[in-house]
């Protein structure tokens, strides 16, 4: 009796246990949908330039032309920067050479003193398009200097000279002492043009704070701290001595003299700093007296930069 009792309470568990089931909300929306990845656009296939193609790294600026005494260059300027161009050499022509590229660079080609153009060296430059690399322009950089000289003495021109008429032959009955004649034929004179004089040598200052350490453009003193700045001079890289200096421009400071000879240096201080971001400049004017160089005068310039709160009682 008890196993039909508990058959029939285990039937009656079996027909009300039915599995349960949630609700979805998002039953109806389906499975979200998976999207793929973007894909990358490929990178632009890397073109090789040609042989005698390069890449530009230096765009050019100008052309300059410098004058030191008798010595004047001819030189081009340019800037350390890549404007995407390429360039390759078209020829490189001396000085009153020649070339068949004459006349078509956008800067043209300079001419000497004399007339002859100068040297330097033909770019073409290019660029990458569509259908590869296009030619775009021309460039001439010029490299090339020259000596101003002197123009020599005119040639004089041999003078002519009359023979000295002859002596009228006299009978013996009237011979009377003939004075000779004074002086022979003289010879022509030719003048000789005078040599060419070498150019004036170059003399580059210089200003240390030691009479033997490196030459400064630019120096740091403490305010109020006394500074003694050597005047120098450099012919060849070889020093030759000052004869004087004098300061003939910009604010000494608190020196007791702005002038003396070349072996005494400059000793001054500042008590006052200069505005934010300046320098005192100082210009001097050395004296230099050498066999090499002869009587002669170069100016020398210093900015001098104040710093504080170094300032003494």
């Amino acid at each position: 009796m008890k196993r039909r009792t508990a058959a029939a309470i285990l039937a009656v568990f079996a027909v009300w246990s039915t599995p349960a089931l949630a609700w979805d909300p998002f039953r109806e929306d389906g499975l979200p949908e998976t999207s793929e990845p973007d894909r990358e656009l490929d990178p632009a296939p890397f073109i090789a330039p040609p042989p005698g193609l390069y890449y530009v790294t230096d765009t050019y600026v100008a052309d300059v032309v410098t004058s030191s005494g008798p010595l004047t260059t001819y030189s081009t300027s340019t800037v350390h920067e890549s404007t995407g161009s390429y360039a390759r050499v078209l020829d490189t022509v001396g000085t009153g050479a020649s070339s068949g590229f004459d006349g078509t660079a956008f800067n043209g080609r300079r001419a000497l003193g004399d007339g002859r153009s100068v040297a330097g060296t033909y770019y073409e430059n290019y660029v990458l398009g569509d259908g590869g690399f296009v030619p775009v322009s021309i460039v001439f950089f010029q490299d090339d200097a020259e000596l101003a000289r002197l123009l020599a003495a005119p040639t004089q021109e041999p003078r002519s000279v009359t023979p000295a008429p002859a002596m009228p032959s006299v009978s013996p009955a009237t011979t009377r002492p003939v004075t000779p004649a004074c002086c022979a034929a003289e010879r022509p004179v030719v003048a000789i043009a005078s040599p060419t004089p070498a150019p004036a040598r170059l003399i580059r200052p210089g200003i240390s704070l030691l009479p033997a350490s490196a030459p400064l453009a630019r120096v740091e003193v403490l305010r109020g701290r006394a500074v003694s700045l050597y005047l120098r001079a450099f012919v060849d890289d070889r020093e030759v001595p000052v004869r004087s200096w004098t300061v003939i421009a910009g604010d000494p400071g608190e020196t007791l003299a702005t002038g003396g000879s070349g072996s005494v240096p400059f000793r001054t201080s500042w008590r006052h700093l200069p505005q934010p971001g300046a320098a005192y400049e100082i210009v001097f004017r050395i004296d230099v007296d050498s066999p090499d160089t002869g009587h002669r005068v170069v100016d020398a310039t210093i900015a001098v930069v104040v710093r504080s709160p170094a300032l003494e009682n």
